[in-house]
This record gives structure tokens, sequence and C-alpha cells, in this order.
């Protein structure tokens, strides 16, 4: 379409409202622009505080957390505290207790040593006033001392009488039972005993005296009552008599053991010399069973030689 012309006096509005309305569209480019760019700016901003928001959530849960640990923690140390508080009054309460017990014992300790402190005045007061009596007493003793020593000196002195006598008595005894029995090599002297082998006294087994042994007893009690005056009144002679077995054990049901069968040897061997007039108070019977051989081994020699019956003088 053709524009129209305009006369030279018409006013031309459409290049200035074409000029303002691009102004316009200008302008609201702009605004739209800066609109968008505020607002992908905001939106950074608020991603942004977001993200710190979630954080700042997070701090505050895990200071919750801490929060509930450090109230656990502190009801703990309140039950702690509880507790030695407790333990605290209950110690104070006992150390009031030993601290009673202490001042009652100090308290008697105290009384104690007071009544110790007078009587050792007492005692000092009466060391005192004794001293003459305590020289004279020492001198006392001082003289009962040497009479003690001069009577200790009378008495092993007349000791050695009496061992010496007992010695000479048994000497003499022992040559008289030699001399008796020197035709019997089964009646014999060894050291100091008067020795029978049991064969000469007793049947094998047995106890009962024979009539061979009674004989040989008899002999025995004859030399006793040569030497009986000889005998000091003051010297306890005793004649021991020893029953021994050899190790074969006992049969039969009379005697149990070698024990019994010694015993009752050396009994019957006394009773025999008690009743031959020889005093029971100068006798003992002693069974010696198996222990005491004086002969090794098991030969039928050895085993002999140790069924015997031992007379021994001794004392009491």
């Amino acid at each position: 379409m053709r524009r129209r012309r305009q006369s030279p006096g018409d006013f031309n509005v459409w290049p200035a409202f074409t000029d303002v309305l691009g102004g316009l569209v200008v302008v609201l480019v702009f605004l739209i622009t800066m609109f968008v760019i505020s607002e992908v700016l905001i939106g950074r901003e608020v991603a942004r505080q977001g993200s710190g928001v979630a954080q700042l959530e997070q701090v505050v849960d895990e200071l919750f957390t801490d929060l509930g640990l450090a109230n656990d923690e502190n009801t703990q140390l309140n039950d702690q505290v509880s507790a030695l508080r407790d333990s605290l009054a209950s110690t104070q309460e006992n150390a009031a207790e030993e601290q009673a017990r202490m001042a009652t014992r100090i308290d008697t300790l105290t009384r104690r040593t007071q009544e110790m402190n007078t009587e050792l005045r007492r005692l000092n007061r009466v060391l005192g006033s004794t001293e003459e009596e305590l020289a004279a007493r020492d001198t006392l003793i001082a003289e009962q001392s040497g009479r003690i020593e001069e009577l200790d000196g009378l008495i092993k002195e007349r000791l050695l009488d009496r061992v010496e006598e007992l010695e000479q008595y048994t000497s003499d005894f022992l040559r008289r039972l030699r001399d008796v029995f020197a035709d019997n090599p089964d009646i014999k002297i060894v050291g100091d005993r008067f020795v029978f082998q049991s064969e000469v006294l007793f049947s094998s087994g047995e106890a009962e005296l024979s009539g061979g042994g009674a004989g040989d007893l008899d002999k025995f009690v004859g030399v006793y009552q040569q030497l009986a005056d000889a005998l000091p009144e003051d010297v306890p002679v005793i004649i021991e008599v020893q029953g021994h077995t050899d190790k074969v054990p006992v049969s039969g049901a009379r005697f149990a053991s070698n024990w019994e069968l010694s015993t009752a040897r050396a009994l019957n061997v006394v009773n025999y010399l008690i009743d031959r007039g020889i005093p029971p108070e100068r006798l003992a019977a002693v069974g010696m069973g198996e222990y005491h051989p004086i002969e090794a081994g098991d030969d039928p020699e050895a085993l002999r030689r140790n069924r015997r019956i031992e007379l021994k003088i001794t004392s009491r």
C-alpha cells in the first residue's frame, strides 16, 4: 500500500512512536534479563543457603547427640558422686567408731600404766627396805651352793663305789658260774651275761621248764646263795632274765608270736627262781623275741645259738 504523503504542514508521530516502542522493548528486555539473572543468582544463593542449612541441621543433630551422651555421662557421674558420698559417710562412721574404741583403749592403757607405776613404786620401797635381807640371802645361797657341790661330789663318789661293788659282785658271780658250768658247752658266760641255750631248759616251741633245765637252774641258785651275803644292802642288784627266740615263726595256736614265746619262757624261769628262794625284788622278766640275735644267718647252728635265755646282773 502506498504511504500517503504528508503535507509539509502535517506532524508524523509514527517514527517517534517507533523509537519509543523500541526503547521500551530494550528496557523490557533489560528488565527481563536482569530478572532472569536475579532469579539465577537468587536460586544459587537459595541452594547455597539450603546446603548451609543442611550442614547446620547436621551439626545440630551432632550437638544433640553429644548433648545426650553428656547427659548420660552426667548421670553416671552423679551416681558415682552419690556412691562416693555414701562410702565417705560409711568411712566417717567407721572412723568415728574406731576413734571411740581407741579412746577407750587409751584410757584403759593409761589406767593400767598408772597402776603399774604405783606397783613399781611400792616394789622399789620394798626392795629398798630388804637390801640387807637380800645380802643375807645371797650369803646363804653361796653357802648352800658350796654345800651342794660338796654333796654332789660325795654322791658321785658313792655312785662310783656302788658301781665298783656291783662290778666286783658281777665278776665274782660270773666267775663262779663259769666254774660250775665249765663242762657244759650250752651254758656259758658271754661278756656280762650268763647264757642258757633254750634246748637246755625247754623243749622246742614250749615254755615249760624241762627236768634237766630245772637242775641247771638249781646250780645257778646255789651260786647266787653263796654270794647273797656279799651283796651290799644299798646296792639294788637285779637279775634280768631275757627270753630270746630265732626268727622262725612259731607254729601252733598256743603262742601267737615269738614275742609271746620268749616272754613266757623268761617268766617261767623267774617264777622257778622265786620258788627256789631268790627274792622277787631281785628279778625281772623280759621277752626279747627274735629281734636281738647274737649270730647272723639262717643255718641251723645260727638259729640254735639265737634261741637262748640270758641272765644279766644289773641294777635299778
